[in-house]
Parts: structure tokens; C-alpha cells; sequence
């Protein structure tokens, strides 16, 4: 066999553990969504579920835009849960700023996009330190909002929304990797990142778990 013929199992393989990992959190996730009452874990549950679909059709039909989406969805998760952390934060506190600056990394984000999505020959007429602050701002978004929700899930008083915020973090700051290895390295990491990205995903539903509260207040 070839050296290619293996980099096609490994990656065929790798395909089918993540598609089965999104399946099973797209499951868990949508059912845990049902069992809770708490509107605020409900609509989280039910945001995590539209990511793992999005997950498994980003699999079985991978358009070059998804990538961009599909980060655009986590965003969204990201941004909005770290609100719910700000407001359950004993004191309240405006952590890093983010619901001003918050607003500036939605505008870098559609910039972003835009500039990337954008026909060849515009992307090509360009002067090349507009590359240069494209890169910065994209590198900006990842790490600011993983920071902020980092730093928000260790303010948050409640115990299942602390783990899901930090999670959430945890998957923005999971695609800066993929990205950076992605366009720096070799596309041969990617694979094992998805299903990572899978299994965070599956995490964050379960920490909505009403199971596992249940059994938290049993035990103590």
C-alpha cells in the first residue's frame, strides 16, 4: 500500500468516529433539551444540537464555506453564553469588557468573512497588509472570545453553566488550532480535531444534563 492509501484510511476512519460522536450529541443533546425546564439550559441544549447536526452535514457534504459557518455558529453559542455567565456572576461584573467589545468582534467576524468568501481577484487586488490585519483580526476573534469565556465561567456562581461556558471557550479556542496547524502545518491534523471538536460538543450537552444534577444533590 501506499503512503496515501493509509493518509485515506486514516482519514475515512477518522470521519466515521466524528460523524458517530456529532450523531450521539445531536441525540443527547435535543433529548436533555426536552427534559429541562429552565429556559435558559433548554435553548443552550437545543444550540448545541443545531451544531452537531451542522457537524455531520459538514461531513457527508462539505462545501468550502462551511468551515466559516459552522464557526460562526459557535460563535454565536460562545457569545451567548458567556452573557448568561455575566448575568449570573454574583457581582455582575463586565468581564473584559465584552458586551461593548463584543459588538466590534461581530463587525471583525462579518469583515472576516466577507474579505475571505470574497472572489479571487478582489482577494488578489488587495494590498497584501490587508491580508496582514485580516490574520490579526481572525487570530483577535479566537483568542479574545475564548478568554472571555474562560474567565466568565470561573465568575458564574451556577455549576452546569460554568462547565459549558468553559467548554464553549475551550471549542473556539480548539478552531484557532485547527486553523493554525490547518494553514501552517499540514491539513493531516484535521481529522483527529473533528473528532475532538465532537466530543467537546457531546460534553457541553451533557453538562446540561438534569441527570447528572440530580445525582450531584443526591450525593452531597
Amino acid at each position: 500500500m501506499q503512503p496515501s492509501d493509509f493518509i485515506n484510511i486514516y482519514e475515512d476512519v477518522a470521519q466515521v468516529i466524528a460523524l458517530a460522536v456529532f450523531a450521539f450529541a445531536a441525540f443527547r443533546a435535543i433529548t436533555i433539551g426536552r427534559a429541562l425546564v429552565n429556559r435558559v439550559y433548554k435553548s443552550r441544549a437545543y444550540f448545541v444540537g443545531a451544531l452537531a447536526i451542522s457537524g455531520l452535514i459538514g461531513i457527508l457534504f462539505p462545501p468550502s464555506s462551511l468551515y466559516f459557518v459552522l464557526l460562526f455558529i459557535v460563535f454565536i453559542l460562545v457569545d451567548s453564553a458567556i452573557l448568561v455567565a455575566l448575568d449570573t456572576d454574583f457581582f455582575h461584573r463586565n468581564t473584559l469588557r465584552w458586551k461593548q467589545i463584543r459588538l466590534a468582534v461581530y463587525a471583525l467576524f462579518v469583515a472576516v468573512l466577507i474579505y475571505t468568501l470574497s472572489p479571487d481577484n478582489l482577494v488578489n487586488s488587495l494590498p497584501g497588509i490587508v491580508f496582514d490585519l485580516v490574520v490579526a483580526s481572525f487570530l483577535f476573534i479566537f483568542v479574545y472570545t475564548a478568554g472571555a469565556a474562560v474567565v466568565s465561567a470561573r465568575r458564574t456562581s451556577d455549576k452546569p453553566l460554568k462547565r459549558f461556558v468553559a467548554l464553549a471557550g475551550l471549542l473556539i479556542l480548539g478552531y484557532l488550532v485547527n486553523t493554525l496547524l490547518f494553514v501552517f502545518v499540514s491539513e493531516l491534523f484535521t481529522p483527529v480535531l473533528l473528532i475532538i471538536f465532537a466530543y467537546i460538543i457531546y460534553l457541553m450537552a451533557m453538562s446540561l444534563s438534569p441527570v447528572g444534577k440530580v445525582e450531584k444533590e443526591i450525593k452531597g
